[in-house]
């Protein structure tokens, strides 16, 4: 996938709060807060069955925090939300006894990267290689394509939180915002493509040309 919660987090402040009713839930826990360590207890998953991951957002008295690492299966190292993963961590408020919940958009994530891929020409299920042993086209460099991803993750959640308000509220309007965002960024957007399997770059695709074939 080519963002992550985190990422989302770090565009809309608000996200986990205002329709967390859209995400997956995927652990509830009874946690405590040391450092930049936190310890479930009393969960229905630990951290091994809930598939923890980096990058993903989990909620402490209901406070969005960043997953920086998995430690354990029942401890992780977190951070309060950074301008940018390459920051210094910021140490989270010590607690005990809070309320831990571990919710997730990457089906959506899911959908707007396979809606990326597709864009550039590729295919997303796509194996290594052909069926005559020919190597796939691939991204070299996905993190290009991160801010798109992000913002047309968003725009998703805002279209399907907004079914449920009447035309022109809050979450139409910001559906409406990040539609025009990720329009922009889809003017400017190029990938390099690496299509021999040699690990280089070798061919730009652009999501807003459309290649024409002659027939």
């Amino acid at each position: 996938m080519l963002t992550t919660d985190t990422n989302l987090l770090r565009l809309e402040p608000n996200l986990f709060t205002d329709i967390q009713w859209l995400s997956q839930r995927l652990l509830k826990a009874t946690g405590a807060v040391s450092g930049t360590t936190l310890t479930i207890s009393a969960f229905d998953v630990n951290f091994d069955g809930a598939q923890l991951a980096p990058g993903m957002v989990i909620l402490i008295a209901g406070v969005p925090h960043e997953v920086v690492s998995k430690l354990t299966s029942t401890t992780a190292q977190i951070s309060r939300i950074r301008a940018a993963a390459t920051d210094p961590i910021l140490t989270p408020a010590p607690s005990t006894g809070v309320e831990v919940l571990l919710t997730t958009f990457r089906p959506q994530i899911a959908g707007a990267t396979d809606q990326i891929f597709r864009a550039l020409g590729l295919n997303p299920a796509q194996p290594p290689t052909d069926s005559l042993g020919h190597p796939s086209a691939i991204v070299t460099d996905p993190a290009s394509l991160e801010r798109f991803a992000s913002l047309t993750t968003l725009a998703a959640l805002f279209i399907c939180a907004s079914d449920l308000q009447s035309e022109g509220g809050t979450q139409s309007r910001r559906a409406q915002r990040y539609q025009q965002l990720a329009t922009l960024e889809r003017r400017n957007l190029a990938a390099q493509i690496d299509t021999n399997g040699d690990g280089e770059p070798d061919a730009t695709r652009r999501a807003n040309v459309v290649p024409l074939i002659r027939t």
